[in-house]
């Protein structure tokens, strides 16, 4: 694997960020995104979650759903 290591504004600007960071070049192009692995509350609260009753919905019965309300 590669690494890169970055300098302190990076590493500010990459723990900071509240999502992925665009990584671009120096003419702006796009070149990738790298993210934060997510905090272990983040992790907790996922797992309480999952571990719910529900109700659960499937992705097309959220869809569908979303549907009927454009269609209403």
């Amino acid at each position: 694997m590669i690494q890169i290591i970055l300098n302190d504004d990076q590493l500010k600007a990459v723990q900071d960020a509240a999502g992925s960071v665009e990584l671009r070049d120096q003419r702006g192009r796009i070149v990738g995104y790298v993210s934060r692995p997510p905090s272990a509350t983040v992790i907790a609260e996922a797992r309480r979650r999952l571990d719910s009753e529900g109700p659960w919905y499937t992705t097309q019965q959220v869809l569908d759903h979303l549907q009927s309300l454009e269609q209403g």
